[in-house]
């Protein structure tokens, strides 16, 4: 059992906050990754993990460790993409479906630009029509997508964990009393996106709460919902990383921060054959190092 694999394990398990979504990760067993990280913490002779039925968190040895281990895992993944894209001459296609707004439109778009900088031959080509795409059928050969885990007839790699913040105006909160719990939020006016109902968490508790918010603002577009939020209309789910700056600078409040929507998982996902074309493999290993830093 090696040190690398068992640090890899524990990362997995501590950036998911899950056991399970790390040994889809990481393609083991369950079991497989409970054994690698209780191996660590018996090498280290630390507990590094508080496991309960119902929560994960680290020990403050744990977090401590966990912050180097990452540094340094990032740094090894930042050496092995700089020399695969130093000795590797990349010619041909390579299309990418994406989901659209910050993590396609943005954050894609910056991670490809060291790879077409270093292979002008490349011929990237990145599409937004987020619907459901046949690999065996379709000419995609990389899908960016938020949501559960795929299916077992694809290939996929989950890129890190996608947090929402429930937030208002404080013009907003200055008309309407200020909400405390999920049963709240249904007399008040809503701005939401594409999903039908929102799945919530208490954070102490663990309790789950599911509504179906009644919206007078609906719109696919995270900017667009977010304009409505700052002008007032009602309390919005937004991206924690797109809501930010509006956070940081006052121009949003978050609302009841005792509950938190539960998060989802950003998705990077190929078809499942004996191996893929070099150019590809580049491509994707160089979107898995990129988003890791930022998620």
């Amino acid at each position: 059992m090696s040190r690398f694999t068992e640090m890899e394990a524990f990362l997995s398990v501590c950036e998911l906050n899950s056991f399970t979504l790390a040994a889809e990760k990481l393609m083991l067993s369950r079991s497989r990754v409970s054994q690698l990280v209780a191996g660590l913490e018996q090498r280290v002779g630390v507990r590094l993990l508080l496991r309960t039925t119902r929560s994960l968190s680290l020990t403050p040895e744990g977090e401590q460790f966990f912050n180097h281990c990452r540094d340094g895992m990032r740094q090894l993944a930042s050496a092995e993409a700089n020399l695969k894209l130093m000795s590797t001459r990349l010619t041909g296609p390579v299309r990418i479906n994406a989901i659209g707004g910050l993590f396609g439109e943005k954050y894609l778009a910056e991670a490809l630009c060291d790879v077409v900088k270093e292979h002008p031959e490349l011929q990237l080509t990145i599409d937004y029509t987020s619907t459901m795409i046949d690999l065996q059928k379709s000419p995609v050969d990389l899908i960016l997508r938020i949501g559960s885990a795929p299916g077992d007839d694809v290939n996929a790699l989950c890129l890190g964990e996608i947090d929402h913040t429930l937030c208002a105006s404080p013009a907003f909160l200055s008309q309407y009393p200020f909400p405390e719990s999920p049963d709240d939020l249904a007399a008040l006016p809503l701005v939401c996106g594409t999903p039908k109902t929102w799945q919530l968490e208490h954070r102490k508790s663990g309790q789950l709460r599911t509504i179906t918010p009644n919206a007078n603002w609906r719109s696919g577009s995270t900017a667009a919902q977010s304009v409505a939020i700052e002008h007032g209309l009602g309390v919005g789910r937004l991206l924690t990383k797109f809501a930010e700056p509006a956070l940081t600078s006052g121009r949003l409040v978050p609302v009841m921060p005792q509950w938190r929507i539960v998060p989802t998982y950003l998705w990077l996902i190929w078809a499942k054959q004996d191996e893929l074309p070099v150019r590809i493999q580049v491509v994707r290993d160089h979107i898995a190092h990129w988003f890791e830093g930022q998620l």
